[in-house]
């Protein structure tokens, strides 16, 4: 059984921690690297099958995303929207659009919402039919004593908003309401003085740790199996994998944007065999903001030099000063397909370009020069190690082939193929 198994398992088997009301009151923390899936897992393996389960028991399995909220009250409104109409069915295209566009986060004058007074003004009309008390009662019943709120994005949260509040509200929810509560974030990110608060108040607020780390392989599964239109892949679907396990990225977002754009290649007549190409630039483009250009194989010639180096793939996308051809010519080469080299070859990288410049019998201004070059595309260059030698595969691609696979990446529009219409 895979680790995500084992996770959805233990959350939303039979007995489940998030299904036990035994569990009412404690809030869980679900934490990973920061793209690793934890909001695609939450959305399509845990919360379809909690929601089902609640329902049944007439409690309501609430959503929130805290990026870009700006104050406390906000989210309060939200999540009695969300529980209302979870339960009710009612207003759900109302309840998404105050979600968005931040409609409605006054409630009703004097009234007590999470036991936190709320004063309402400039309230519309509609907004006041549609929180009448009895809604709000409501919304409130369907989460006390086993209903559950899932809090995501949670670093993304305006700055507006303290942590100790946020937590101090939190940890409300959850205790004097009897609802569990589920954060979902990457804690990395946290700086300076939030860093040390949240170190504090998370030790003080949370029951349960679970570390969200799924493989290369298990997040790509998840994300495939979520969506049917990606069955048409299934005769490449173990290409795109290796091809995304190659540029060893843990991200669900590029991997959604990698399917779609070989769904879209493939659905459009366009042939299966470069999809490894296009897999790897599109990974590149995403991560990296450019792409690998058509390679140049046989009888490069160095700049102001005699050497030509026969079988070397330059890629146009950096200068072509003398010292980006050394790098091109000495590690981006067909003998780097052993991933070892490869690693081997990018933790001495520095080293062995700064020492290439200091046995060139040049002036110390120009030594200077080549070293500044190197500081400032060092990154790029990483970039040309990492991916440069795979684009080797491109050789067996004609070249106004390849570059449609770029063309279609860098603007994301693929017209039919005529034969294919």
């Amino acid at each position: 059984m895979s680790t995500l198994e084992e996770l959805k398992k233990y959350l939303v088997g039979n007995s489940g921690y998030l299904l036990n009301d035994d569990n009412n009151g404690k809030t869980v923390m679900l934490s990973g690297a920061w793209g690793s899936g934890k909001t695609h897992f939450w959305q399509n393996d845990i919360e379809p099958k909690l929601s089902e389960k609640l329902k049944e028991d007439n409690k309501a399995c609430v959503y929130v995303s805290l990026y870009g909220k700006d104050n406390i009250e906000v989210i309060k409104s939200e999540i009695l929207q969300k529980a209302y109409s979870e339960i009710k069915e009612e207003n759900i295209k109302q309840t998404k659009a105050i979600s968005a566009f931040g409609m409605g986060t006054k409630i009703l004058a004097g009234i007590s919402i999470f036991g936190v007074k709320v004063d309402a003004q400039d309230i519309s009309d509609g907004t006041k039919n549609h929180y009448d008390m009895k809604k709000i009662e409501d919304a409130t019943e369907f989460l006390s004593d086993g209903g559950l709120i899932c809090f995501d994005d949670f670093e993304r949260k305006s700055k507006k908003i303290d942590l100790n509040d946020l937590f101090g509200f939190i940890s409300q929810l959850a205790i004097d309401m009897k609802c569990k509560v589920v954060i979902i974030l990457n804690s990395d990110v946290f700086e300076g003085e939030e860093a040390n608060v949240f170190k504090t108040v998370k030790e003080k607020t949370v029951n349960k740790f679970f570390y969200f780390e799924p493989t290369i392989e298990e997040l790509f599964d998840s994300i495939y199996s979520s969506n049917k239109r990606y069955k048409k892949l299934d005769d490449y679907k173990d290409e795109i994998l290796n091809s995304i396990n190659e540029t060893e990225e843990l991200n669900a977002r590029i991997y959604i944007q990698v399917l779609d754009n070989c769904l879209e290649w493939i659905t459009k007549g366009y042939d299966g065999d470069v999809l490894r190409t296009l897999v790897l630039n599109t990974v590149c483009f995403v991560q990296y903001h450019f792409i690998l250009s058509y390679p140049v194989y046989l009888n490069v010639r160095v700049p102001n030099s005699d050497k030509v180096n026969d079988g070397v793939a330059y890629n146009e996308f950096r200068s072509s000063s003398e010292i980006s051809w050394y790098i091109v010519g000495n590690f981006l080469r067909k003998d780097l397909e052993e991933k070892i080299f490869i690693q081997n070859k990018i933790d001495s990288f520095y080293d062995d370009i700064v020492g290439y410049i200091g046995s060139k019998k040049i002036s110390t201004e120009e030594k200077q020069i080549m070293l500044d070059e190197v500081e400032k595309f060092y990154d790029d260059y990483l970039v040309m190690i990492r991916f440069g030698y795979k684009i080797y595969v491109a050789k067996d691609i004609e070249k106004n082939l390849y570059k449609q696979v770029s063309k279609f990446i860098e603007t994301g529009i693929l017209v039919p193929r005529k034969d294919s219409l």
